[in-house]
């Protein structure tokens, strides 16, 4: 517990500590008013559209789980919100895809299912993610040409594909497991193998990894066309194609466990690289901010589920 507390306030800390370095360099005055500028006609129907992108999500999830276990969709529509909830409310206490693989072994009793499902579900969506990307990079290239971009692109794109083939190569595997079995941590060895047992399930079924990807590729395509919308919302000139080229870079940055839901580190991404093609500084960190605070509303919805599904009483109950 201690350690735990430790890491949430280290993450909070250099999230407090990067926005501070933000705000210290933009001129706040004109920030206040891009904020004030935005047409909240527009943020309600990104809302909208943003609930709908995560519907399909937790759509994909359900037919990723139709190898193994039969969950009634409106089942799946809640624990994916609530994990949406504690990414977003409490990330470095209980990740989200821990949450979601908790409930979902209170419904079907499988452990081994519901991580392997969970991380398929996280899978996919960064396959599309990444092909996006590398689409987007062709004709965007030229742009990024000569600036320290590429070696990133490179870095995310490789660092993809290695990670694809140890995971679904059966002699890469093999050494990267004779490399684990060296860890004797409570049995995670054991845990590891199980869950790869179930994961290698995957490669005979090439009719729901199809329908999973195609989902996921509507999700990602689907978030970077709203955050268009908003850049247009606050006056962004913009193309198109920086969106598909950086949205998918920042994504990755974000995720990297070094702050409080990637608040901070994602910001700063986009003030860097969204300055370098024409928006303002306060344009961009206005755009990162209103989206942090568009997921967080939304997932306000994982709350409301988590409340009406019992919270902690009713998981302690089950455990009893």
């Amino acid at each position: 517990m201690i350690n735990r507390i430790s890491s949430a306030l280290i993450k909070i800390t250099v999230s407090i500590v990067i926005l501070f370095f933000l705000f210290r360099n933009i001129r706040f005055p004109v920030f206040w008013k891009t904020v004030v500028s935005v047409d909240l006609f527009l943020v309600a129907a990104v809302i909208l559209f943003f609930i709908c992108i995560q519907a399909v999500s937790a759509f994909r999830w359900s037919i990723i789980l139709e190898k193994d276990v039969k969950i009634p969709y409106p089942r799946l529509f809640s624990i994916y919100f609530i994990g949406m909830f504690f990414n977003n409310f409490l990330p470095t206490i209980v990740g989200g895809d821990v949450i979601k693989g908790y409930y979902l072994y209170r419904s079907s009793g499988r452990g081994d299912v519901s991580a392997a499902s969970v991380f398929m579900d996280r899978y996919s969506g960064f396959s599309a993610l990444i092909l996006i990307t590398s689409l987007a990079l062709i004709p965007g290239y030229a742009a990024i040409r000569g600036t320290g971009l590429p070696a990133a692109f490179a870095l995310l794109i490789g660092g993809f594909l290695l990670s694809s083939l140890i995971i679904w190569v059966g002699s890469l595997h093999g050494w990267a497991i004779d490399i684990l079995s060296k860890v004797r941590f409570y049995g995670i060895n054991k845990k590891i193998d199980t869950f790869y047992n179930v994961l290698m399930g995957y490669k005979k079924q090439t009719r729901i990894i199809i329908k999973a990807f195609l989902c996921s590729l509507f999700v990602q395509g689907g978030v970077i066309i709203a955050y268009y919308m908003l850049s247009r919302g606050i006056g962004m000139e913009v193309r198109p194609g920086y969106f598909f080229l950086y949205i998918p870079l920042t994504t990755a940055i974000s995720m990297l466990p070094i702050s409080l839901s990637g608040l901070g580190v994602r910001e700063g991404a986009f003030v860097f690289l969204f300055s370098k093609v024409g928006a303002t500084q306060e344009q961009a960190l206005t755009l990162s901010l209103m989206w942090f605070a568009i997921t967080a509303v939304v997932s306000i919805i994982g709350g409301i589920e988590y409340l009406r599904m019992g919270g902690r009483k009713a998981a302690a109950a089950e455990r009893l």
